[in-house]
């Protein structure tokens, strides 16, 4: 299923860029990231909810097809291993907070969802960074 999330959100973003030539810049994809992090916190914390989750859904998409050109040279269990970890488990947690949400499906509190997104979309766009500045010293 992450395999599947993965290619969704990579076939997105080459459509997105076939419309501009095709060639997007891995600097342009990273401020793309920053300033969806950036408005997508801002929006939360003013409850904007579609705002928020058009930011947040742009985040992730922009830092998976970053992720694709950066760790092009890795074998390809490590990008789906990151994208595993810090892109499908906060969509997982979205998804049983926003099921409780609606349909009150749990018993427990799973206000923790939002904590598990905060948490992680930080470390993805700092692996994303730190890939970055070593891929462009290297080339």
């Amino acid at each position: 299923m992450t395999y599947t999330v993965c290619l969704i959100l990579i076939r997105l973003f080459s459509t997105i860029t076939g419309r501009f030539g095709g060639d997007v810049s891995l600097t342009i994809l990273l401020a793309i990231a920053v300033a969806s992090l950036v408005i997508c916190a801002v929006s939360y914390y003013f409850s904007r909810i579609k705002l928020f989750s058009f930011t947040l859904i742009l985040f992730y998409a922009s830092s998976v097809y970053l992720g694709s050109f950066l760790f092009s040279h890795c074998p390809s269990i490590v990008f789906i291993a990151i994208v595993a970890l810090l892109v499908a488990v906060p969509f997982a947690c979205l998804l049983i907070f926003a099921l409780d949400t609606h349909f009150a499906l749990f018993c427990t509190d799973t206000s923790f969802a939002l904590v598990v997104v905060w948490m992680l979309a930080p470390v993805l766009l700092g692996i994303n960074f730190i890939y970055y500045l070593v891929k462009m010293l290297h080339d």
